[in-house]
């Protein structure tokens, strides 16, 4: 592994344990509406060429697999192997056989390693972690054919998720998500200004929209808690105390089986881009 790379893994605020894969595997099965909506906005077909940026153990892979069908073709990339790994198996059980992970940083990866150009790109819970955003645009633009998409679904700092009842603790647990995501390089706003940084890329904007995802109390607590576990370890090495986590976390823990009727996901920007047809066209600001 190249500093470079090393560098970006660090900065990923996850501590990618075999606990924390299953975590992410949960966000991806409540996301699969989202996902699922998005694409059947924008008209996926049959033989499409998709690629899903920062998959994790099962993304979009799943989704796309289904909608491109056996005539298209989709690639996963994430930089951490265990991810990749767990991706394989999951599609290998799937019996997706249009479906291939590739382990490596996007930014880095040869294009002859993932077969572009695609059709299709897709980020979820990725260009959240990333210190550049026009340049990952970029990036993600040169995987594309001229005329391509990009769908992106990427969580606002604010608002934070929300339960019914009320319960403060979300507030203080997604806070401190914002805060050490900033600690390892992000900008505070780095989501809300996501439609900017894809026109400075020479993307164009054709959607936005925004929803929160609302899941069974129990399934929303538990993905809330377990961010709080995966991310108790790099918090401390931030300052932050043990006892500030557990408590988030014990509080969360403490709901999950009670009187809540639900709890939300935090609030999605939802984007849909193309990279222009003639090429591209960076503005330069």
């Amino acid at each position: 592994m190249t500093e470079a790379v090393a560098a970006r893994v660090r900065r990923y605020i996850l501590d990618g344990s075999d606990q924390d894969l299953r975590r992410l595997v949960s966000i991806s099965q409540a996301s699969t509406q989202m996902a699922r909506d998005a694409f059947g906005r924008l008209g996926v077909q049959e033989g499409w060429s998709a690629i899903d940026c920062g998959c994790g153990p099962l993304g979009g892979l799943a989704v796309l697999a289904e909608l491109v069908g056996p005539t298209g073709r989709v690639v996963g990339v994430d930089i951490n192997e265990a991810a990749v790994q767990r991706a394989r198996a999951v599609t290998a059980a799937l019996d997706l056989g249009n479906v291939e992970v590739v382990a490596g940083d996007l930014h880095t990866l040869a294009s002859a390693a993932l077969g572009g150009p695609f059709d299709l790109a897709y980020t979820r819970l990725f260009l959240m972690h990333q210190p550049d955003p026009v340049a990952t645009f970029r990036c993600i633009a040169d995987r594309l054919r001229p005329g391509g998409w990009l769908v992106v679904q990427e969580a606002l700092a604010s608002p934070p998720p929300r339960a019914h009842p009320h319960l403060d603790a979300l507030t203080g647990y997604w806070n401190l998500i914002g805060e050490l995501l900033q600690r390892t390089g992000t900008s505070p706003d780095t989501v809300e200004n996501l439609p900017q940084s894809a026109r400075e890329a020479g993307l164009e904007v054709v959607g936005i929209n925004g929803c929160f995802r609302v899941m069974d109390a129990q399934l929303g607590f538990d993905i809330h808690a377990g961010t709080l576990a995966a991310v108790r370890e790099r918090a401390m090495q931030f300052g932050v105390t043990a006892e500030e986590v557990d408590d988030l976390t014990r509080q969360l823990d403490a709901v999950k089986v009670g009187d809540y009727q639900w709890v939300s996901s935090p609030f999605f920007l939802d984007m849909l881009l193309r990279k222009p047809a003639h090429g591209m066209t960076p503005r330069r600001m």
